[in-house]
């Protein structure tokens, strides 16, 4: 009777460590499929600054002097507006904490301006452009208050502006790298800065014949220069650049080209120094915006421009399109959570199952 327990017992673990071993495999077989949902964000003006704070807490920015918070993922949001002028295009936004945001205004000239931004306090002007030929493009910082902002080219030096307080005040860098006649940036989605550990930075370039990415270890004073095999041209070149464990990410293309497929969302696994395509999507046009993540020991790759936007399914090595609407930003806020966002307000959060 003892012995017929025993054999029982084993069968029974037996029985559960199968169905636990099934229901592994079952789950680790499941093909990971992004759902979209339409955000209200209570503006119609075309958004184009994207960022989170943390998981729940994210700032975005655009036409019209806005600015808007969302304390809960993007599933409510604040507006507020510049009180001087409403027709500013604020066309990237850094969360400094839960309440203070550092705001960039894009435009030629006096137009390109930064704004410190506090919910108790209001705005500071912090920043204005006084070459009339001055145009910015995007704004990002490290941990440590240190942050870098680009714009087009002025002069024979990239145009490379640093604080070392949160945004507060501003200087030119004066060791930038030497740049190409024309070359500035597009202020397309507030991605084409991307900071990193120990000082690293990265600043994806473009127009007039120009695809470079600028790459410092020492926040910023010293710089490498590393070609890339974008398309270039007058409206040419890189719009957004991510990185997502030791790969690099630029898309871009050609603004002037809306009516065909474009080569144009690589990787690199050496820094810069190589880069590699990945196969055709279905979206025609250039991508203005991009956000990557390691979801599941797999790369998931989001890009969108006025055509719509995609995702690359690391897990299944294929692009997926998520929308046809006019979407120029996206920034995921955890692992398996972005947001998207374009013309008219439009918000979408892309939840990965």
């Amino acid at each position: 009777m003892k012995k017929n327990i025993l054999i029982g017992k084993k069968i029974k673990n037996y029985c559960l460590i199968m169905t636990v071993l099934i229901f592994t495999a079952s789950c680790g077989d499941k093909n990971v499929t992004p759902k979209l949902t339409e955000l209200n964000t209570n503006t119609d003006a075309l958004i184009i600054g994207l960022q989170s704070f943390n998981d729940s807490i994210v700032w975005a920015s655009g036409t019209y002097s806005t600015l808007l918070k969302s304390t809960n993922a993007g599933d409510d949001w604040q507006v507020f507006t510049y009180p001087e002028i409403d027709s500013l295009q604020f066309r990237d936004v850094h969360p400094i904490s839960d309440k203070e945001a550092i705001v960039l205004s894009a435009g030629e000239g006096r137009l390109s301006q930064i704004f410190y931004f506090h919910e108790v306090t209001g705005w500071r002007k912090v920043f204005q452009m006084e070459n009339d030929k001055g145009f910015i493009d995007a704004v990002q910082f490290w941990e440590n208050g240190q942050g870098l902002v680009y714009g087009d080219a002025t002069d024979s030096l990239a145009y490379i502006l640093k604080t070392a307080e949160f945004g507060r005040s501003w200087t030119r860098i004066p060791t930038a790298p030497l740049a190409n006649d024309g070359e500035g940036g597009f202020a397309s989605s507030g991605s084409n800065i991307l900071t990193g550990e120990e000082g690293k930075a990265w600043i994806a370039t473009g127009a007039n014949g120009s695809a470079r990415v600028f790459y410092t270890e020492d926040y910023g004073r010293s710089w490498e220069v590393k070609s890339t095999p974008m398309m270039t041209g007058e409206f040419a070149g890189l719009t957004a650049i991510k990185k997502s464990n030791d790969k690099l990410w630029i898309t871009g293309g050609d603004l002037g080209i809306s009516d065909k497929q474009l080569e144009n969302v690589y990787y690199s696994e050496d820094n810069g120094e190589n880069w590699k395509a990945l196969p055709e999507h279905a979206t025609l046009g250039s991508f203005y915006g991009m956000a990557v993540t390691n979801y599941l020991e797999n790369e998931f790759v989001l890009v969108c421009g006025p055509k719509g936007a995609e995702i690359w399914l690391g897990d299944q090595q294929k692009w997926k399109t998520l929308s046809e609407e006019d979407i120029w930003t996206a920034t995921f806020i955890d692992s398996r959570t972005a947001l998207m966002a374009g013309r008219g307000g439009k918000m979408f959060k892309v939840e990965l199952e």
